[in-house]
């Protein structure tokens, strides 16, 4: 009995909660591809580029069963699922212009490439002081670094948006 209570403590349980940390973490990397791919559909529906607190709230919206608490009402939870997503140390949202392609005379492709990083806070206490600090002496991000000092790891989701854009006079001749 004692062995199994040593082994059990000693190798089992840190593997028990290292099987639990993971799977939430690929949910909630899952979670972040989909507010991501929302924020795609909102970036190209757009007639000109979506400004940040616009892809925030998208973000917020999307997010909202892993960010807010389940007992809040509708409303109440749409908000604080937007107060957090407004915070600048959760959430990095990128949205930059990666190039132009010529479809014909009339028509060009904007390419815009948006990356989402969020800081997702680790769950059980051993491992994540073990994961944020073998990972921080890899990363140069600043971002990252700041998720690690809290001990959170940062997800990072990406995804490119395509849309049209319809050259000026200027430019047809």
């Amino acid at each position: 009995m004692v062995e199994f209570m040593v082994v059990f403590v000693a190798i089992l349980l840190p593997a028990l909660m290292a099987i639990f940390e993971f799977a939430q973490l690929s949910v909630a990397k899952q979670n972040l591809r989909y507010a991501v791919f929302d924020m795609v559909r909102v970036a190209e529906a757009a007639t000109e580029p979506p400004d940040s607190a616009m892809l925030r709230a998208r973000l917020g919206r999307a997010l909202l069963p892993t960010l807010a608490d389940q007992s809040d009402g509708g409303v109440v939870a749409l908000g604080a699922a937007a107060a957090l997503a407004a915070r600048p140390d959760l959430f990095d949202i990128t949205y930059r212009s990666a190039g132009t392609t010529r479809v014909d005379a009339a028509t060009a492709l904007e390419t815009w490439e948006l990356e989402v990083r969020w800081c997702r806070e680790l769950s059980f206490a051993p491992l994540k002081y073990l994961i944020t600090a073998l990972l921080r002496v890899r990363s140069t991000s600043w971002f990252d670094q700041a998720c690690y000092a809290r001990e959170s790891l940062p997800l990072v989701a990406k995804a490119h948006v395509l849309r049209a854009s319809i050259p000026g006079e200027s430019q047809l001749r």
